[in-house]
């Protein structure tokens, strides 16, 4: 599993393309991201009884790919910074993805150590399940906050390609270039970067339905179930 965890499936579903936006409730949004905390407290602080039943949330039968993302709270810096992200885009029913890709992005990101027991209090979960698949004209064809971006490309007989999601140009500031050329290097294409080069790219848009939930949240939620 690589960074975000593009994986070269490719969406062949139809039904994949429709807005999940009216499909999820705000409850079962919420409940997507009480249960990763669900599935990760239960792993931290319950190893020894680690087949133990979580209920599984109320959320919509259909398969859907997602990414699940967790971040730490920085006390010295007050901010909140990345502690794992990872998905896929294959669609997956989301009872078993999030419990799946909940702990994947928390114990295997590779840029990260594992999460531990100690950080638990300090964590936010984001739950992103991506919908409206598109295929742009062009590289350039996608709108800032509103779309994540796929690309693919080819130099001298290698394959390259790399994923951001939705928030992630908006967050860092970029220009449409500046996100272009930066998921080009996480690619892992590090010559270069010309015209030639952008216009080759194959390039996939995509929405995001995106939940976040902190720690503290989600203890206020536990205590009310």
């Amino acid at each position: 599993i690589s960074r975000f965890a593009l994986t070269d499936s490719r969406i062949t579903d139809d039904s994949m393309a429709s807005s999940a936006s009216s499909v999820f409730s705000n409850r079962q949004q919420r409940d997507s991201c009480a249960f990763c905390f669900d599935v990760l407290h239960n792993h931290l602080k319950a190893q020894d009884l680690a087949h133990k039943q979580i209920p599984d949330p109320d959320l919509p039968n259909g398969k859907f790919p997602l990414f699940v993302t967790w971040k730490i709270f920085d006390k010295k810096r007050s901010y909140w910074k990345l502690r794992g992200c990872i998905g896929t885009f294959e669609p997956r029913h989301l009872n078993q993805g999030l419990k799946d890709y909940a702990l994947i992005s928390a114990l295997k990101d590779s840029r990260f150590s594992p999460i531990s027991l100690p950080e638990l209090s300090l964590l936010s979960v984001n739950t992103s399940f991506l919908t409206d698949f598109e295929d742009a004209k062009d590289c350039m064809d996608w709108k800032v906050g509103v779309h994540g971006i796929s690309i693919s490309f080819s130099v001298q007989y290698k394959s390259y390609s790399a994923t951001y999601l939705p928030e992630v140009c908006p967050e860092q500031g970029w220009s449409k270039e500046e996100c272009l050329d930066s998921l080009i290097r996480k690619a892992g294409y590090q010559r270069r970067i010309h015209s030639k080069l952008r216009s080759s790219i194959s390039l996939t848009r995509y929405q995001s339905v995106k939940t976040s939930m902190t720690y503290e949240e989600y203890e206020k939620l536990r205590d009310e179930r």
